[in-house]
This record gives structure tokens, sequence and C-alpha cells, in this order.
């Protein structure tokens, strides 16, 4: 209880931009997971991870500001739409190879992101507001 109290007052006191590393985190994690899971043949939990992680795709999808955020938004929107269209496949069909494809998307995404956070200093206070402009 306390762990779930700890992460969602994280999550609530996160910038636009620290929420995005932390999705991008638990996309890796929750792939792991479902790797694992896959090799295990617990394949009715790997199924409930990689759907969190197509929710997690359909949110970052959904924050991207397309006004504002130029070429790199319109190539981030292609990347989740393929990222979304491969984990549905790779659920299907269980597809380990299609989970760690992703998974290096998701890897490359991560430090891509705390790159340019701390070169933009977006890894310190909360800037306030919620709209993630990328």
């Amino acid at each position: 209880m306390m762990k779930d109290q700890y992460l969602e007052n994280a999550v609530l006191t996160a910038s636009p931009a620290k929420l995005v590393e932390m999705l991008y985190e638990k996309s890796v994690e929750l792939l792991k997971e479902a790797k694992e899971l896959i090799e295990k043949e617990s394949f009715l939990d790997a199924n409930e991870k990689i759907k969190r992680v197509q929710d997690i795709v359909i949110e970052l999808n959904a924050s991207l500001d397309m006004e504002r955020g130029g070429q790199i938004a319109q190539s981030l929107r292609s990347l989740y739409l393929y990222m979304y269209r491969t984990l549905v496949e790779a659920n299907i069909k269980k597809d380990i190879k299609k989970i760690d494809e992703i998974l290096g998307y998701f890897e490359e995404l991560l430090e891509a992101w705390r790159t340019a956070m701390k070169s933009a200093n977006l890894d310190r206070k909360p800037q306030g507001g919620f709209s993630i402009s990328v």
C-alpha cells in the first residue's frame, strides 16, 4: 500500500517531461516482464503486461503537441503507431522477437528523453501545467 501511495504522489507531482520518462521506464519494465511470462507460458499474465504497454503508447501518442512539435512530433506519432500495431501482433502471436523490437525502441527513447531533459534542465522541479509539447 505504501509503495502505491508513493507512486501516486510521484506521478501527481511530476512535471510533464518527468511523466514521459516514467511512462518509458514502465514500458521497459512491463515488456521485460511480458517476455519472462511468455517464456514460462503464462500467456494470460503476459497479455495483461502487453496491454498495459499498449495503453501507455496510446497515452504517449495522445500527449503529442502536433502544432508545436513539428517534425519530431510527426516522427514520434509514426513510431508510436508502429509500436502499437507491433505490440498487438506480438500479443496475439506471443512473439518475443517483436517484443524485443519494441523494447529496444523504448530503451532508445528513454535514453534520448533523459538526455533531452538534462540539456533542457527539465529533470528538476515541476514547471506546472500538464501539456507535453514534443
